[in-house]
C-alpha cells in the first residue's frame, strides 16, 4: 500500500530537525601538522566552539573513531585534535559537530564497492528505546548512521529488536531514511530511501521522490540495496547518489560547490483501514558530502625568513615568513625575547604559500628598544625546532647598527648571510661548526657602510657537502664580533 497523506506530513516532520541552522560554512581552512611522535597527526580547522558546542575529528580504524576537538589559539577560531597520520596511503577523516540539538556530520568516506558494516558508519543519532507508539519492538528505532563512497550513500537503521518485518497478515510496515534541503523548514518535496513490502504495481523498496499528498505523490527515482545484520538489529539500506542528483528537483537546491542534505531515519505502520502512520523516528542531522583527506606527510624540516623587527616606537610587533614544502602548519610557533616567551600567530591560513607569523602588537622590549636577544621557534612535528635569532652583542654594538642574518634558516641547498655594515671598514665572515673548526670563510676584506650579503652552498673551502646539522656563522668587524646558528638540512 502507498503512504497516504498522513505518511508524507510526518516524514516532512521528522526532516524537521535536520535543517540547517545557518549558511556558515563550516570546517574552514583544514590544515594539518607534520607526523608526529606515535604516529599522529595534529588537525586544525575553523568551526565554531564554546558552551553547548562540541567539535569532534572522524577517523577509521576497526570502524568510525571519534577525537573531541579543543579550542587552540591560532587562526580567528581554531579546533584541533590529534589522530592517527595517513601512514604510506591517503587516509581520510570526518567531523562531528552539534551544537545544542542541531548536528553538523561530514562522515568517513568509505572504500569504493565494499559494503560497510554498522561500525564503518558515522553516528547520526541515537534514539531512547520503547518510545515507538505502537508496541512493535521492530519499529521502535534506537540509531542511525551515514556514510558514503564514491558513488553511494549508505545508512543504519538499528531497532529494538525482532529483525524488519514488512507486515504481519493486513498490516505492513516501512523503514526509511529520509532526504530534504537542510536550508528548508518545511520542504514541499523529500526523498526517501524506503524499505517496505513488495506489492506489484503499488509498492516496493526503492529511492521516492514525495512530492505531497496523493497516492500519486510518491514517485520511485531509483533502487535501493538492502540487507540485515540480524545480530546486531541492523537494517542497512544503500541508493545511488547519482540517481538523486538526476533528479531536476533535487538539482533545483543541491550545490555540488558545498554537498548537504538533511537526512533522519523513522518506521511506519501501514493498514488498510487506518493508512500509514509513524512509528518512531531517530533525530536528524545536516550530513555534509565532502571528502576530507591527507596523503603521506613528508619530512622535511619548515623553514623561517628573517625576524622583521621595528624601530622602538614602531609598533611593537616582530614578524617572519613561515614555509614548509610538505604544506604542514606549525604545532609549536613561539618568540623568546630575553627569556620570556611570546604566541606567534598566522597572518592567513593557505599553508601551500609562505605564511606570515606575527606577534602581538606592542610588545615592550620591542617598543621601548631594550631587547637584547630575540629568536622566532617554530616546530610542525614536536621534536624539531627551527629557529631564526636576532641578537645584539652589547650595548656599543647594539647602538652601531651591525645586523647579521641568514635566509632561509634551516636551508637545503643555499642560504643568505645578509648583513649591515654602519661604517666602512675590513670585514671577515666565517662559518664554523660546533666544535669550532672553520668550515668555510665567504668575505675577508674592506666595505663600505650599508647592506651586503653572502651566499653559502653548504660546502667547505675545499668544495666538499658537509653533512647536515647546526652551524655557527660569525661576523668580525673592527673591534666587533657577532655570532649566530644557522640549520642545515641535506
Amino acid at each position: 500500500m502507498r503512504p497516504n497523506a498522513r505518511t508524507l506530513t510526518l516524514l516532512a516532520a521528522a526532516l524537521l530537525l535536520a535543517r540547517s541552522a545557518t549558511a556558515f560554512t563550516y570546517w574552514n581552512d583544514v590544515r594539518h601538522s607534520a607526523e608526529l611522535p606515535g604516529g599522529l597527526v595534529t588537525v586544525r580547522l575553523e568551526n565554531p566552539s564554546g558552551t553547548g558546542v562540541i567539535n569532534e575529528l572522524l577517523y577509521a580504524d576497526g570502524g568510525v573513531q571519534s577525537v573531541t576537538m579543543e579550542p587552540v589559539a591560532d587562526g580567528p577560531s581554531t579546533v584541533q585534535a590529534s589522530v592517527p597520520a595517513p601512514g604510506a596511503g591517503a587516509r581520510f577523516y570526518g567531523f562531528r559537530l552539534v551544537q545544542g540539538t542541531d548536528l553538523e556530520l561530514l562522515s568517513v568516506r568509505l572504500a569504493d564497492g565494499v559494503s560497510p558494516g554498522l561500525s564503518d558508519l558515522a553516528p547520526l543519532s541515537t534514539d531512547p528505546t520503547g518510545d515507538e507508539v505502537f508496541g512493535l519492538e521492530h519499529l521502535d528505532l534506537i540509531g542511525c548512521r551515514v556514510g558514503r563512497d564514491g558513488e553511494r550513500l549508505h545508512a543504519a537503521l538499528t531497532n529494538a529488536g525482532s529483525g524488519f518485518p514488512v507486515n504481519s497478515g493486513f498490516t505492513f510496515f516501512s523503514y526509511l531514511l529520509g532526504i530534504t534541503n537542510p536550508s528548508v523548514a518545511d520542504p514541499e518535496t523529500v526523498f526517501a530511501m524506503i524499505h517496505t513490502v513488495d506489492v506489484s504495481g503499488i509498492i516496493e523498496p526503492g529511492l521516492y521522490q514525495v512530492n505531497g499528498t496523493g497516492v500519486n505523490d510518491l514517485v520511485k527515482i531509483g533502487e535501493i540495496t538492502v540487507s540485515e545484520l540480524p545480530d546486531q538489529d541492523t537494517l542497512l539500506l544503500s541508493c545511488s547518489l547519482a540517481d538523486l542528483e538526476a533528479n531536476p528537483l533535487f538539482q533545483s537546491w543541491y550545490d555540488p560547490t558545498d554537498p548537504r542534505i538533511s537526512v533522519a531515519g523513522f518506521s511506519q505502520r501501514v493498514t488498510i483501514l487506518g493508512g500509514a502512520e509513524e512509528a518512531d523516528r531517530t533525530g536528524g542531522g545536516v550530513w555534509h558530502l565532502r571528502d576530507v583527506a591527507l596523503g603521506p606527510l613528508s619530512s622535511e624540516l619548515p623553514q623561517l625568513g628573517a625576524l622583521i623587527i621595528p624601530e622602538p616606537g614602531e609598533g611593537g610587533v616582530v614578524s617572519t615568513e613561515y614555509s614548509d614544502a610538505g604544506g604542514h602548519c606549525p604545532v609549536i610557533s613561539e618568540l623568546e625575547i630575553d627569556g620570556v616567551v611570546f604566541p606567534l600567530r598566522p597572518q592567513s591560513l593557505d599553508y601551500d604559500e609562505p605564511v606570515n607569523y606575527a606577534s602581538a602588537p606592542a610588545l615592550p622590549p620591542v617598543e621601548n628598544g631594550t631587547w637584547t636577544s630575540i629568536i622566532a621557534r617554530v616546530s610542525d612535528n614536536q621534536s624539531d625546532l627551527v629557529e631564526v635569532e636576532e641578537m645584539v652583542v652589547g650595548v656599543s654594538e647594539a647602538r652601531s647598527g651591525l645586523q647579521l642574518r641568514a635566509a632561509p634558516n634551516p636551508f637545503t641547498g643555499v642560504t643568505e648571510f645578509g648583513f649591515s655594515l654602519p661604517r666602512a671598514g675590513s670585514v671577515e665572515l666565517a662559518v664554523f661548526d660546533l666544535s669550532g673548526r672553520r668550515v668555510a670563510t665567504l668575505l675577508r676584506g674592506d666595505l663600505p657602510a650599508g647592506r651586503h650579503g653572502r651566499t653559502w652552498n653548504g660546502r667547505d673551502d675545499a668544495g666538499r657537502p658537509q653533512p647536515s646539522g647546526v652551524y655557527v656563522y660569525g661576523l668580525r668587524t673592527a673591534g666587533q664580533l657577532m655570532v649566530q646558528r644557522v640549520t642545515m638540512v641535506r
